[in-house]
């Protein structure tokens, strides 16, 4: 594996089913426009990861048996793996116990419902997983939106209230506890949070 491909980036999406994504933010504008909403910047962030040629794209997709459709969705990704577990800490546990089991040597999982994310905040993350043990990209709701990782760390992924605006607080007491040399990038916003005023 060449050097810069020794780093993976891990595209975590859901296939976009109205009524199974965005469902906080269905509640005000409705399934079918959550739904296209979400796809659109699903895709708008899939390009923004692949914009960055210095590591490998996999996208870790849900549910499992949409393997086929999301290949045609993101044709052109490294690879495409389904994500597993029960809920989102065993998820992000296993994307990363997949990807150094392979020999990545750095590795960003990064969400699909990201507000104005950009390549050059991408591409950061690599740089500083370089010097840090860990790299996180604070989201304004109190969770991330962005962790990469040196090595498989799965404290830092259990005991978090998911979906709380304790994620972000709880996963660098975790790493705190753990002794780990962390950086952060830019505080972004997820689709959940826009306001809609005006929508129609």
């Amino acid at each position: 594996m060449k050097d810069n491909m020794r780093q993976a980036m891990l595209l975590f999406v859901k296939y976009p089913v109205p009524g199974k994504v965005k469902t906080r933010l269905a509640k005000t504008i409705g399934d079918q426009k959550a739904a296209r909403l979400y796809q659109q910047l699903a895709e708008q962030n899939y390009s923004v990861l692949r914009e960055c040629r210095e590591a490998n794209l996999i996208v870790v997709f849900d549910p499992p048996e949409v393997h086929d459709k999301v290949r045609q969705w993101f044709p052109d990704a490294d690879q495409y793996i389904p994500q597993s577990g029960l809920g989102l800490g065993d998820r992000l546990i296993n994307a990363f116990d997949w990807a150094f089991e392979r020999d990545y040597k750095r590795v960003v999982v990064c969400g699909s419902d990201t507000l104005n994310l950009t390549t050059a905040i991408v591409k950061q993350s690599l740089i500083v997983l370089k010097d840090a043990d860990v790299v996180v990209g604070p989201a304004k709701d109190g969770g991330y939106y962005l962790i990469g990782l040196t090595s498989k760390q799965s404290q830092l992924f259990v005991g978090i209230n998911w979906s709380t605006s304790e994620v972000l607080s709880q996963t660098y007491q975790a790493i705190k506890n753990l002794r780990l040399k962390c950086k952060a990038l830019s505080i972004l916003e997820d689709l959940d949070e826009i306001k809609l005023t005006g929508a129609s």
